[in-house]
């Protein structure tokens, strides 16, 4: 059973997205001190034996337990409680239950992975949300795939990608901005990529929320944010509303 919601005070409760990021292995380490991923996850940690990686295998298990760890945090919930929390999957390609994008009743949740970074965001419910984190060219040149630029870019992002210091670090940042609108919207990558513009630069210093007319939302602007990772990654955050935003980091999420 899930605990009963005590939101925090505050003068507009709840208005607010905290999200975080954090490697692999902190995450392993830290939920190595409260169990493990089996006492944590539940039998969800048994998905990871479906992956032949086991770099791949080892971050849908940080990814997973990040988000729980958060959600618990919203809700007010100890860590351990984590494995009873009721998160549902929606894959809008296959329709399958087991992966895709994840829904609580009482939150908005998304989360992200690259196989040495992961990152999770909870909203509140009503709202639609969507996070993506990709590695930078840096650490891999495979995300610029051939025809990358006529597949995700729109006309007027090849222009500012040709005229681009760092053309690939833009590609990439550009995809992920994309990613984030798109799992927002809920239909993924069924809606092509270069079918609309990001206007925001996304390698630029975070400013603020930048409204996004994204395909698959009717109702409104999706508000997009780029998210500092450091070096070697980038990533993006999506949400319908320009709400507050609360940065943690893997320990303050543990209350250390």
């Amino acid at each position: 059973m899930e605990p009963a919601d005590h939101p925090r005070p505050s003068p507009q409760p709840l208005a607010y997205l905290s999200y975080l990021t954090a490697t692999v292995d902190d995450v392993r380490e830290k939920v190595a001190e409260l169990g493990g991923y089996t006492r944590l996850l539940g039998p969800e940690a048994s998905k990871a034996g479906t992956f032949k990686d086991p770099a791949d295998a080892a971050a849908l298990l940080a990814s997973r337990a990040l988000l729980r760890l958060l959600l618990a945090r919203e809700l007010n919930a100890e860590p351990l409680a984590t494995r009873g929390l009721e998160i549902t999957r929606h894959c809008p390609g296959c329709g399958v239950a087991d992966h895709g994008q994840p829904r609580h009743r009482r939150r908005a949740v998304s989360l992200s992975r690259t196989r040495e970074m992961v990152m999770a965001a909870v909203a509140p419910a009503g709202v639609l949300l969507g996070v993506d984190v990709e590695r930078g060219p840096a650490l891999s040149a495979k995300g610029i795939f051939p025809g990358f630029d006529d597949a995700v870019l729109a006309p007027g992002e090849r222009a500012a990608v040709a005229a681009a210091a760092r053309p690939d670090a833009l590609r990439l940042a550009l995809f992920s901005a994309k990613e984030a609108l798109l799992k927002a919207a809920g239909v993924g990558l069924a809606i092509e990529p270069a079918s609309f513009l990001v206007s925001a630069d996304p390698l630029g210093p975070p400013a603020g929320w930048t409204p996004v007319h994204t395909p698959g939302v009717d109702s409104g602007p999706v508000y997009l944010q780029p998210v500092d990772t450091g070096a070697g990654h980038v990533a993006s955050l999506a949400c319908t509303a320009p709400l507050l935003l609360e940065r943690l980091d893997i320990g303050k999420l543990l209350g250390q």
